[in-house]
């Protein structure tokens, strides 16, 4: 088993309140958003390196609402 399977296994032992009180430190720990910036960095150089190449699409909003709805209302499912 991974280390961060490890640490998702444990955190689901965990009682609600004491999960949140993980979620918030763990948004507010400054590695965790170290890494979330490098991440990002990345993906947005992946993007420009696309479009340098001319790998680029037309933007479909309705597509991107519909995939966020969708999100959304998967996410509600397993909330509740």
């Amino acid at each position: 088993m991974s280390t961060l399977a490890e640490i998702k296994d444990a955190a689901a032992r965990l009682p609600a309140e004491q999960r949140s009180e993980l979620i918030t430190w763990l948004g507010k720990a400054e590695d965790v958003s170290r890494i979330r910036r490098e991440q990002l960095r990345r993906e947005i150089q992946i993007g420009l390196d696309e479009i340098e190449r001319g790998k680029v699409a037309p933007l479909d909003i309705r597509e991107i609402e519909r995939k966020a709805r969708a999100s959304r209302d998967g996410k509600r499912m397993t909330d509740g």
